[in-house]
Order: structure tokens, then C-alpha cells, then sequence
């Protein structure tokens, strides 16, 4: 039987209480996987693995790594035991080199909130092999937006390729929850929504041009993961707004899918 083609998708992972609440975007993760086939495998880069150079997670148990401080001790408590699955690894890594990318192998890391959290809502049984990639320090949105495009072939192989980030993240102007959006942070959201809907990374080549962009972010790490999945959905993407709400005023839960 073929095996079906998965389109990329970026999410918004929120909070590290994401897992635990009950918000409009917690539901509609969980109903995620309603909405498309269930992939062999899932390969995520999220904005909170940053390293010097490209890393893969190595073959074999993924530790769900509490990335944070200060939150209830209920969150501390959830694990989410996946697996990276070797042939995956190896095919990623195939891709890689023949592109010319110094790939290594790591089983120091895991699983951070940016990865754990939003597969724990759509994939609760963790029974789906995930392969972490790292997003190298030194990233643009063309670089990404490349290394998107190399690993492409992974969802003819029925493997779901996820960017986490967030397309609005300032930790400094956040807001009690159930605040009303600021117009910056909307008004942010419209732009990229027009530059996907182009459908060229030129549109990002300067960032600082963007409405309000180092209000909404004042490092680029969580935007970069959206350029990622842009790359991977291959030539002629149809960029897909599936959800969007905010949380605690300012973050913006926007979910993408690419389909060709």
C-alpha cells in the first residue's frame, strides 16, 4: 500500500501549560490528528534546541526535558516517553549530507517543551517515532527556509516535518489570560499571513522591515521554525491557517499546514 503524503505543519507551543490547560488551542491539538492521516514518523525542529552546528536526535529513548522554571508541580510530572526510530534517523541524515550539511549525531537532549508539549496534545500515546533537529545558531529564514527544502522528500515517506515556535513571542509584554490581542501583535500575524500567501521566502529577507517585528520578537528564534516547514512543503506551497487565538494577550497560537 503507498504511503500517503503528509504536509508540513508549524505550531505554536504555547506556554509550558499548554499540556495542562484547557484553552482554545489545547482543544484544537487535541483534535489535530483528526484532521489527516497518521504519519510513520515525525521529525520536529522547535525553537528551543538552538546549538552550534545541525544536530539529529540519536536512535533510541527521548528524555522529556523540563525546560523551565516556576510552573505548577503537575507539569513536572508529565513525561512523554517517544522514540527516535534509526531508519528515520539515517534518512534524514542521508538527506543532509548529500546537501552538503556536517550533521551530528546527539543523545544528550530529548524532547524540550517546544517538542514535547504539542505532540503530547495531538500524539498522546507517544507511539509515533520523532526525530529532534536542531536549529543551528547562526539561522536566517533563507537558511532554514533551504534546509526545509532538503528534507522535503522525508514526507513522501509519510514522516509529518513540524516547525514550534510561536509567530509572536515578547515574554516581556505578555498579558493576564483571556486579555484582548494587542493590535501590534495582529497586525504582525496579517503580515506573515500575506508573505506565506506569496509564496517566496523573499517576502522575509529583511525582518526589520515587518510591522512592529522586534516588538513581537525581540530575538528571532520561535519565528524561524514557521520558515523551516515553508521550505519542506516543497515548490508551489499552499500555506493553510488551520487555527489562530491568542494567550495571555500578546502570544500568538497560530497553526499552519503546507500542502503542495
Amino acid at each position: 500500500m503507498p504511503v500517503a503524503s503528509i504536509p508540513p505543519v508549524f505550531v505554536a507551543h504555547g506556554a509550558p501549560t499548554l499540556a495542562l490547560e484547557e484553552t482554545s488551542a489545547s482543544r484544537f491539538l487535541k483534535s489535530f490528528a483528526q484532521t489527516q492521516a497518521i504519519p510513520a514518523g515525525i521529525l520536529i525542529l522547535s525553537a528551543h534546541w538552538e546549538t552550534e552546528g545541525l544536530k539529529l536526535s540519536s536512535p533510541g529513548p527521548l528524555r522529556t526535558i523540563h525546560d523551565f522554571r516556576g510552573f505548577p508541580p503537575a507539569l513536572y510530572e508529565l513525561q512523554y516517553p517517544a522514540r527516535t526510530d534509526e531508519d528515520q534517523v539515517d534518512e534524514a541524515a542521508k538527506l543532509l549530507e548529500a546537501a552538503g550539511y556536517d550533521v551530528e549525531l546527539d543523545s544528550s537532549w530529548g524532547l524540550d517543551h517546544g517538542a514535547w508539549v504539542p505532540l503530547s496534545l495531538a500524539f498522546p500515546q507517544a507511539n509515533i517515532p520523532v526525530t529532534a533537529l536542531s536549529l543551528p545558531n547562526d539561522s536566517t529564514p533563507e537558511s532554514v527556509f533551504a534546509l526545509g527544502r532538503v528534507l522535503a522528500p522525508l514526507k513522501e515517506q509519510g514522516i509529518l516535518i513540524v516547525g514550534s515556535g510561536s509567530t509572536t513571542h515578547n515574554l516581556r509584554e505578555i498579558y493576564p489570560q483571556g486579555a484582548e490581542a494587542p493590535e501590534w501583535a495582529q497586525k504582525f500575524d496579517h503580515w506573515l499571513d500575506e508573505g506565506l500567501k506569496a509564496g517566496s521566502i523573499d517576502y522575509f529577507q529583511d525582518l526589520e522591515k515587518a510591522p512592529g517585528f522586534r516588538r513581537n520578537h525581540p530575538t528571532e528564534e520561535h519565528l524561524l521554525p514557521l520558515f523551516f516547514t515553508f521550505g519542506a512543503a516543497g515548490e508551489k506551497a499552499n500555506p493553510e491557517l488551520l487555527h489562530r487565538s491568542y494567550e495571555y494577550g500578546s502570544l500568538s497560537m497560530s497553526y499552519y499546514r503546507f500542502a503542495a
